[in-house]
């Protein structure tokens, strides 16, 4: 498994910001050092290579050993010359290693080579694989050039693990040999029997990705648990992973959180990443975004680009820290310098919208866009597209555009495929193709887009490209309602209402209603004031619809300041009855053009209630709703043509009002049409009935159903 395999959960859909949250990093990573040799350190704060500690030729309580222990390296040198001199291995290879560190004595690597090469020659291993050591690293000072494998070789054949650990390396990587997998897995095998915890690190990591051995995600797990349990934060990472990903071992996000904090807490970037983006979803932890904006800035501090990424945008947004754009836009660049498209599309938005102390500037912005675009990032693409379709920051190129837009749809952007699908609905850059434009809309909702749920739930409910398919419109508005999208909700509600496309039950459409009211839907709030005022789905409640009608009024929902209106007129639902601010609520709906409510103000100022009475005011109002087709108004109409109350008397204009009411259904206009026809010569019924036509020819979808 490679340390830089970053993608526990991938790229997700969102607000862009959702799609773009990055995945978690899954895969163990290889050893910390380059050359895969441990390192420790002395009680001097000297470092040294392998897993060698020195200890006395024979006892722990030699006086060279202890010299050395209390870093008297001169008394230690001269008394362990004593025992080299008298050919003790043990002791040529602390003589060695002092004249390589220059400890008690002059450094000298040649001086090194020589007490080394002695002890070596003794089957000593750990002068072997020192000896072997140098030579890698300075192929000058060697015999030839296969010196340095010959010692590490015999000293890992005489049971040393870190010869054996870094033979397995130097065959994983072909490094001074022909690369051999098998072998490198049968030399970290050797290593790890002995508890060495990078060779079990490593041979995990064989394991879990099936290199030089069968893999096994099981035995995987085994050797990353006896690393990890020794401290070394790889194999926490690694083991981590295999937790994270149910790989070897039951799922556990918890126990995932675990060795990452383990690993993370040593300072492993990558490890730092996961527990910061797990504390930021909640995965594993309690959800704190402070805590991952902590673990953030510790990883991104080491280079980890997605790290960066997200340390910009928790800056961005606030999140875990306070807002700074200044920084979010540092952490983006840093990241995007590295070719990270996230953060290079990131970066373009701060520039397209002028954040973080920068200039607003689209050109640099797409600059940006372009290359996270190129890199196959479908949101960067679409970006890049509208550029190019509306010639914002690049010179207009439709083809280009649609190029792009294409590219980014089929890359899975839902924006895009949404956009493409109405550009196939309407013919726009596209030949017109409905059905295609369907199925890329349906790819959007797919993917769970509410959006494009509830767009594709319109179309089925509309019939907008043929017949009509309520139950196919039930089902997507379903799906973009339980994701709390509130205009889903309420059109869900109505169809439960009506018992189109689902059974009907105005329980079901109440709860519907009620979600998306609680959103401020206004046409939701409508609905629940009715269901209160009928007692339909809920018990009848007056004071109820009077509450949410008096809400959806405020949004400026024409439907609810007329019935606020008017349950203000009859005092119902605890208000007083107050003919003043029945008016007020008729004249805001009527302002619309709600029909009803032009015939109810004209009504008012009829009967002055509520408004001095003023005949002339109500004709308008009676005219402006006739106009729109309401039968109430015309017969209303025809009656004042017929009176000539507000307007001079006109039997030929009153016939004519009055019969188109009736031919709209309006049965209580029938005596008065056939008072008004007795009024008319043939001549006159002639003009009356040629007004009727014509005025039907003029208003073709006026049905009696108003405005």
């Amino acid at each position: 498994m490679s340390r830089r395999d970053l993608g526990e959960s991938g790229m997700r859909k969102m607000v862009w910001w959702a799609m773009l949250l990055a995945g978690v990093v899954q895969a163990a990573p290889p050893a910390e050092n380059g050359s895969g040799v441990k390192k420790w350190q002395d009680d001097k704060g000297i470092w040294h290579y392998g897993d060698f500690r020195p200890v006395a030729p024979n006892a722990s309580t030699n006086s060279a050993a202890e010299a050395y222990q209390r870093g008297d390296y001169a008394r230690a040198f001269e008394d362990y010359m004593v025992w080299a001199k008298q050919g003790d291995p043990g002791a040529q290879t602390m003589i060695g290693l002092m004249y390589l560190r220059g400890q008690g004595v002059t450094q000298s690597q040649r001086n090194a080579l020589e007490w080394l090469r002695r002890a070596a020659s003794q089957g000593n291993g750990d002068a072997q694989f020192h000896l072997g050591m140098i030579y890698a690293a300075d192929p000058g000072a060697a015999p030839s050039e296969r010196e340095a494998l010959f010692w590490l070789r015999l000293s890992a054949e005489r049971g040393n693990p870190e010869a054996q650990y870094t033979l397995g390396g130097k065959y994983a990587s072909g490094q001074g040999m022909a690369q051999d997998d098998r072998e490198a897995a049968n030399w970290y095998q050797r290593a790890a029997q002995q508890n060495h915890p990078g060779a079990q690190f490593e041979l995990g990591n064989f394991y879990a990705s099936g290199r030089g051995v069968s893999r096994n995600d099981k035995v995987a797990v085994e050797w990353y648990e006896r690393s990890a349990r020794q401290g070394l934060a790889a194999a926490q990472f690694g083991l981590g992973a295999m937790y994270a990903a149910g790989r070897g071992v039951t799922a556990s996000d918890a126990e995932a959180v675990r060795w990452y904090r383990q690993a993370a807490e040593q300072g492993h970037a990558e490890a730092q990443y996961n527990l910061a983006l797990r504390a930021l979803l909640g995965r594993g932890l309690a959800a704190n975004p402070a805590e991952a904006f902590r673990w953030f800035r510790q990883s991104a501090g080491q280079g980890v680009a997605l790290a960066q990424f997200n340390l910009g945008r928790l800056y961005a947004e606030g999140q875990g820290t306070a807002r700074n754009d200044s920084e979010a836009v540092r952490w983006y660049r840093q990241a995007a310098e590295t070719g990270l498209a996230l953060a290079q599309y990131a970066l373009g938005r701060m520039y397209a919208e002028g954040r973080g102390g920068l200039p607003r500037d689209e050109r640099e912005a797409l600059q940006w866009y372009r290359r996270a675009a190129e890199q196959e990032l479908a949101v960067a693409q679409l970006e890049l597209a509208n550029g190019y379709l509306s010639g914002r920051g690049v010179v207009l190129d439709p083809v280009r555009g649609m190029q792009l837009l294409n590219q980014a749809a089929t890359g899975g952007n839902p924006q895009a495929q949404m956009q493409l699908a109405e550009r196939y609905f309407s013919g726009e850059g596209v030949a017109r193709n409905p059905q295609a434009g369907l199925e890329w809309l349906r790819k959007a909702a797919e993917q769970d887009d509410v959006g494009a749920q509830y767009r594709l739930g319109l179309v089925y409910d509309r019939g907008a490209l043929g017949a009509r398919d309520s139950a196919q419109a039930v089902n997507w508005y379903r799906k973009a309602a339980e994701h709390g999208h509130a205009a889903s909700q309420t059109r869900l509600g109505a169809l439960y209402m009506a018992g189109d496309g689902t059974a009907r039950d105005e329980r079901a459409a109440f709860g519907w209603f009620e979600k998306a009211a609680a959103q401020g839907d206004a046409e939701a709030e409508f609905s629940l004031g009715v269901l209160y005022a009928t007692g339909r789905g809920v018990a009848r409640d007056d004071a109820q619809a009077v509450n949410w009608y008096r809400k959806a009024a405020e949004h400026g929902l024409a439907g609810a300041q007329l019935n606020l209106g008017v349950m203000y007129a009859d005092g119902r639902g605890r208000l007083a009855r107050d003919d003043a601010q029945a008016v007020n609520w008729y004249r805001k709906a009527a302002g619309q053009g709600l029909a009803l409510a032009e015939v109810l103000l004209g009504v008012a100022y009829a009967s002055g209630r509520g408004v001095a009475r003023d005949d002339r005011e109500a004709f308008r109002w009676f005219e402006k709703a006739a106009e729109s087709g309401l039968p109430l108004a015309q017969y209303g109409l025809g009656l004042f043509y017929s009176s000539g109350r507000g307007v001079a008397g006109n039997w030929v204009k009153a016939y004519m009002w009055l019969d188109l009411a009736v031919t709209s259904g309006y049965v209580d206009a029938a005596q008065p049409l056939d008072y008004a026809a007795s009024r008319l010569s043939q001549a006159e019924m002639e003009q009356a009935r040629q007004l009727g036509r014509a005025w039907r020819a003029a208003h073709p979808a006026a049905s009696g159903a108003g405005r």
